[in-house]
């Protein structure tokens, strides 16, 4: 786990991090000893590989009953460490507000859990920025944007050949997954994306039988395939991992994993579909960010690939990014799948954590138009997020998208 963070710290170059650490529960008698909150800062920084410069400084302060207490502080090698301890007015429970700033790495998460201990806390709320970069999706950091999710604990960290994912539990939005640095889905929204991708090609064919997933190693989109009478459903995911994680931590998303119509093949996807030609009925593209094992799954020989795995009325949807953050590659898309398929549209839905709350598809059919389909079908799925009007209105794009895409 430690390794898998530092080597993200060092490929960022980032010169220093904050760790904020809000200790619920704390003995109140540990919290009220000067001498437990001296050795306590005294330990940590020897925990965490920090010089110390000088002794701790552990002054009471009692003038506003709210913020009665003790509160620390530790000059360290170029950075320091402060805390405020005191009681709730409300629950009576005592509390630390602790924030950690060093000029190098340390496991934000062992220094935590030793914090939690000294002080006999029972939960902890934690989050971490490094200087120069905030936690944030890196692809989008040349865009001045990021999005910045309040964190009670890190429940998974693991890296694969293929990428690095962790799975936090946040204050807001339930569980959350991300590989390499980038959100892909949590307990709270994940719905919208997973209903579009797989309801809106699915209502629009007349008959879908078989139907492919590449990626989508979570497990929504399959989950939103079985609502619908299909016979066969093959998932092709790359990396093994994101399916053993999302049976752990997300039974939701992954319950149809275990549906008897459900085959999975570890393999890459642009590779499977070269021998599936004209196999499916319909074909979703669940794919993370174009960068690593994403990457030719932007490319244009991989939309021919999927044009030729598909039967001759086959529908072919692809995760296509923000219209407000990927314009020139979806302007490439749309220029090479308008030649690829007799249709070509795109779509788009509002997901709040994803990249500008707006989340993208590729529409690609060999004969089938998007807006034609049976209104009584799409109303008969058990869904949160997808309608027949959201169907409809979800392919209705803005001037300065058209314009530049050529839609």
């Amino acid at each position: 786990m430690i390794e898998a963070s530092k080597k993200e710290y060092e490929k960022i170059k980032a010169w220093g991090m904050l760790t904020s650490l809000d200790i619920k529960g704390c003995d109140i008698k540990k919290i009220e000893d000067p001498g437990v909150i001296k050795k306590w800062i005294i330990d940590l920084c020897e925990l965490i590989d920090m010089k110390r410069f000088g002794e701790p400084t552990i002054i009471r302060f009692g003038a506003e009953k709210r913020v009665e207490g003790y509160s620390a502080f530790q000059l360290i090698e170029t950075s320091a460490i402060s805390g405020h301890f005191g009681i709730d007015e409300e629950t009576g429970e005592g509390y630390g507000y602790i924030d950690i700033f060093s000029c190098k790495h340390f496991d934000p998460w062992k220094a935590a859990e030793f914090t939690k201990e000294a002080f006999g806390g029972n939960d902890y709320k934690i989050n971490t920025i490094y200087r120069k970069a905030s936690y944030q999706e890196k692809n989008e950091m040349k865009k001045g944007r990021a999005i910045s999710v309040g964190i009670k604990k890190l429940l998974h960290d693991e890296e694969s050949e293929y990428q690095h994912m962790q799975i936090f539990e946040t204050d807001y939005f339930g569980k959350m997954m991300t590989l390499d640095g980038a959100i892909m889905l949590t307990e709270y929204d994940e719905f919208v994306y997973h209903e579009m991708v797989a309801h809106v090609p699915l209502i629009v064919h007349p008959n879908p039988k078989k139907i492919l997933v590449i990626g989508g190693g979570d497990g929504g989109a399959v989950r939103e395939i079985a609502k619908h009478g299909v016979e066969e459903i093959h998932m092709c995911e790359i990396d093994k991992m994101v399916v053993d994680a999302s049976k752990k931590y997300f039974p939701k998303v992954s319950s149809a994993l275990d549906d008897s119509r459900l085959k999975i093949f570890y393999e890459d996807g642009s590779k499977f579909i070269k021998e599936k030609k004209g196999y499916y009925d319909v074909i979703l593209v669940d794919s993370t960010d174009p960068v690593g094992p994403a990457e030719p799954l932007f490319k244009e020989d991989f939309y021919k690939d999927l044009r030729d795995a598909t039967k001759e009325d086959g529908i072919v949807v692809t995760q296509s990014e923000s219209m407000f953050y990927h314009r020139d590659l979806l302007k490439s898309m749309a220029g090479f799948n308008k030649k690829l398929y007799p249709v070509y549209k795109y779509y788009h839905a509002n997901v709040p954590t994803y990249p500008s709350g707006v989340i993208g598809f590729s529409f690609c059919s060999k004969k089938y138009e998007p807006l034609n389909f049976d209104e009584g079908r799409a109303s008969k799925p058990k869904t949160e997020y997808y309608t027949p009007e959201i169907h409809k209105a979800s392919f209705a794009l803005p001037r300065f998208f058209k314009e530049h895409t050529g839609l």
